[in-house]
């Protein structure tokens, strides 16, 4: 007898009609710099991710004060998730490498030979970004150490880059080799950084800050800083605000009172030399509102009282 034949309906492909999608077709979905916004990583909140980036290491002005030869590599850390943030899409570009370039730091070394690798990325760094105009905006601070290796070579691509940056404010240097002065003369003497608002560099760097007409605060974290009392005043000094760090002798003083800045801030280590007589010569400085005291848990009360003293005396100063 023959087999039965197989009665199973078989599903018709039908086509739609007018237009309309079939229940078969799979639906698709654009992807888009909207829709990537709402969808996987993306649609996490900007601050919960700047949060998490707030636990990896950033340079604080306590690594400076140091006068580190350089900075070790766990400061890469936050550069590095940054730059692969914004390495996603289109979208994830647009809002993570403001982040990525807001601090341009060239002080970080990964092998002993730390002073070849400091000139290297100097030059690399200052090359590269000279060719990408786009970045500049985003700069807003630069975090440099300078040693001797090729001077003639990075000092020149620097202070073009420099010059070229619309938006810096801040220029970090945590070293500079002592015997640099008169090279840093013969390179930036001549040179103006108008956006250059505050400093932090050692005495011996004292001829960039020459050349920051608009400087309002100046830290120094090698020597006593009195030259850099001459180099602000030398640039202007109408626009400083406030000093830390720096021991100003009686001649270096009488510099800046003539010069009058608004100074409203001053910072005295107590490790300074005769801390007492330096703040009291602050009193002649009218727009004088702060005086911080760093003390390593030492008794300081009697600091304290001069420093009172002395603000008292800045505010009856005709």
């Amino acid at each position: 007898m023959p087999p039965k034949p197989n009665k199973r309906v078989k599903a018709s492909i039908l086509q739609p009609k007018d237009g309309a999608k079939s229940c078969n077709t799979p639906e698709t979905t654009n992807l888009t710099p909207e829709t990537l916004g709402h969808k996987g990583f993306l649609a996490l909140p900007h601050e919960l991710i700047y949060m998490i980036l707030s636990h990896y290491n950033e340079i604080k002005i306590e690594d400076i004060m140091i006068n580190p030869t350089s900075l070790p590599a766990r400061f890469l850390n936050r550069f590095k998730a940054l730059r692969s943030l914004s390495q996603l899409c289109r979208l994830s570009r647009k809002i993570y490498l403001p982040s990525l370039y807001e601090r341009l730091q060239i002080c970080i070394t990964t092998t002993p030979t730390w002073y070849k690798e400091h000139g290297n990325g100097l030059i690399r760094k200052c090359n590269g970004l000279l060719e990408s105009q786009h970045l500049w905006p985003y700069i807003r601070t630069i975090t440099v150490c300078f040693t001797r290796f090729e001077m003639h070579r990075v000092l020149p691509s620097f202070i073009q880059l420099l010059k070229a940056l619309p938006n810096v404010q801040t220029l970090e240097i945590p070293h500079v080799h002592a015997l640099m002065t008169s090279t840093f003369k013969k390179y930036f003497e001549g040179n103006i950084f108008p956006t250059i608002q505050k400093v932090v560099l050692p005495t011996c760097a004292h001829w960039i800050l020459r050349s920051c007409p608009g400087i309002r605060d100046v830290t120094c974290n090698e020597g006593d800083g009195g030259v850099l009392i001459s180099a602000v005043v030398s640039a202007g000094g109408r626009n400083l605000e406030a000093l830390s760090a720096i021991v100003a002798g009686p001649v270096h003083m009488r510099q800046l009172v003539k010069a009058d800045p608004p100074l409203k801030r001053v910072r005295v280590d107590i490790g300074m030399k005769d801390p007492e007589n330096l703040i009291r010569s602050f009193s002649k400085f009218p727009t004088l509102r702060v005086i911080e005291i760093v003390t390593d848990n030492t008794d300081v009360d009697h600091l304290v009282k001069i420093a009172s003293d002395t603000l008292r005396a800045c505010a009856e100063y005709p």
